[in-house]
């Protein structure tokens, strides 16, 4: 019998007759933690013995006691337990980290009456404190209603207060019960409105601490770095070293000194701690330098080079690869295909951009998808006095997209008003929600391209951009989100200097003052065709 990859025999109850079990692919994720960083979440599959006997060995006595009530050795017989699953009845998911992949994390559950299944957890001592373990319990919770299982039940020892807060962080209505020598834990696996709101302050967290990689680094190393002025790499270092960026900065380059800087051979030979990458090598090199930032313990990348999604099949194709080699590692990108990022903060002052000028501190941030669009109207808000937070080309948007930094500007203090050039939507769900919380306290003002089919064209060939929307659609999506739309580039600028320098208006009402009274009667018609008063 052929068995197609996403399925698993096993015997039935009848002798002799054999079943099919659906491998639920729908829950192999890339999972974001507390800190930003991500795991590979998946189901167990009957050959993981290997890797969750390793696991369990690594775990640190107390863990060990903690989780099987004594100082288990042999573990032989609980890896057993744990690769039996059906998916249904007995459902296991591990969390997997590093080249080659190992095993951080494992949830486990299995039904005790009809309805009811207890669930048990192991997290790597040092994956703990990492909101791992909430994840794990949402994913298996997520499997359980799926599956007619309604109540999860655990027994933890009463010292393990861990464990009890990792319960109660997700949101679900636990219920403690004293039992003998053990707490009896009870929760519904039916996702709350409490459950709900505590994932979603979760992944905001999350998101915020990933884009404070990029944003907050203490070193940053430029891979591709050039003692040519001119080239891009030669400008990125050149620009980092003149935006007085307060941490070390590290070229690497096969060159010994590059702009009158030390350089490095490789990003593993740098003696120091590295936090941010940028990298600028020929496409073909880039998953290479991200395996030695993975070495290295980086932890995030910005990866200037093209020649990924935006070429065609052979760039998704490498695109997918990169991302796989930051997942491994949990590595958070920018880009590929982009320009970098900037920050004005005098406290991480930085320009990790080739664009020639530096643009004055103030209360914008600003996202691109256009690398090209985003360093024009730099120049141009340079121009009109109109001062920058932040600025972040995301390119592909392979990883982090706009909506994380909108999850980042909503707590970012030094950030007033937000600036969206976008070519596509990767999730219109989540930025329909984060936007609609972000504009109760900041303004976001949008310009999207593609509208017209020429257009839609342009943009799939220039940022590898892949979901369609009509225009209809994007207006809707903007208007339930409070954004504010700007049909041209010039007049999101026009607009965002009138907000930064003045509180939005409270309400519709408007005063017009003039010398003239032709000018007053355009500038009534105007506001009335506009809904104000």
């Amino acid at each position: 019998m052929v068995v197609l990859p996403r399925f698993r025999p096993r015997l039935g109850s009848l002798p002799g007759a054999l079943s099919v079990i659906r491998y639920p692919a729908h829950l192999d994720v890339d999972a974001v933690l507390r800190d930003g960083s991500t795991v590979h979440v998946r189901p167990v599959r009957a050959e993981d013995g290997a890797i969750l006997g390793d696991f369990l060995r690594r775990l640190s006595e107390e863990s060990r006691i903690m989780r099987f009530f004594g100082p288990v050795k042999e573990v032989g017989w609980v890896v057993n337990r744990f690769i039996q699953v059906d998916y249904r009845e007995r459902h296991g998911l591990v969390a997997l980290h590093g080249s080659p992949e190992r095993v951080v994390g494992h949830g486990f559950y299995a039904a005790i009456t009809p309805g009811r299944a207890e669930v048990a957890l192991e997290v790597a001592d040092e994956f703990q404190g990492r909101g791992l373990g909430t994840t794990l319990v949402g994913y298996l919770a997520q499997a359980a209603v799926e599956n007619g299982i309604t109540v999860f039940e655990a027994e933890v020892l009463p010292e393990n207060h861990r464990m009890i807060q990792v319960f109660r962080d997700t949101g679900y209505p636990v219920r403690t019960t004293a039992l003998s020598g053990v707490l009896g834990i009870e929760f519904p696996t039916a996702l709350t409105e409490a459950a709900r709101e505590r994932f979603a302050q979760r992944d905001h967290l999350a998101a915020v601490a990933a884009m404070r990689r990029f944003f907050e680094p203490r070193s940053i190393a430029v891979v591709g770095a050039s003692r040519r002025r001119g080239t891009i790499g030669g400008e990125l270092l050149r620009n980092l070293l003149d935006s007085e960026f307060p941490g070390p900065v590290y070229p690497v380059s096969p060159h010994e000194v590059v702009q009158s800087v030390p350089a490095y051979t490789s990003v593993t030979s740098i003696p120091g701690p590295v936090d941010l990458a940028v990298i600028a090598v020929p496409a073909t090199a880039v998953v290479q330098v991200v395996d030695e930032c993975a070495s290295k313990g980086v932890g995030a990348i910005v990866v200037i080079s093209a020649g990924f999604a935006e070429t065609g099949e052979e760039g998704r194709s490498r695109q997918a690869e990169l991302l796989d080699a930051c997942r491994r590692s949990g590595i958070r990108l920018v880009g590929p295909n982009c320009m970098g990022l900037l920050n004005t903060d005098p406290a991480h002052r930085m320009n990790a951009t080739f664009a020639p000028q530096f643009p004055p501190q103030g209360r914008v941030g600003f996202m691109s998808q256009s690398g090209a669009l985003g360093l024009a109207l730099i120049d141009r808000a340079r121009g009109l006095g109109l001062g920058l937070s932040t600025f972040v080309s995301v390119g592909n948007k392979a990883d982090i997209s706009g909506n994380d930094l909108l999850e980042y500007w909503q707590e970012d203090e030094s950030t007033k008003l937000v600036l969206l050039y976008l070519e596509s939507f990767g999730n219109p769900r989540r930025f329909s929600r984060i936007a609609r919380r972000l504009t109760r306290r900041k303004p976001i003002l949008a310009v999207k391209s593609g509208r017209s089919r020429a257009g839609f064209r342009a943009t799939s060939s220039h940022t590898g951009a892949l979901l369609a929307a009509s225009d209809a659609t994007v207006a809707a999506l903007f208007r339930q989100s409070g954004v504010i739309r700007c049909e041209t580039l010039g007049e999101m600028l026009n607009v965002a200097r009138f907000l930064a320098l003045q509180e939005a208006p409270a309400g519709r009402r408007v005063a017009i003052l003039t010398n003239a009274g032709g000018l007053a009667i355009l500038c009534a018609d105007a506001c009335d065709g506009l809904g104000l008063e």
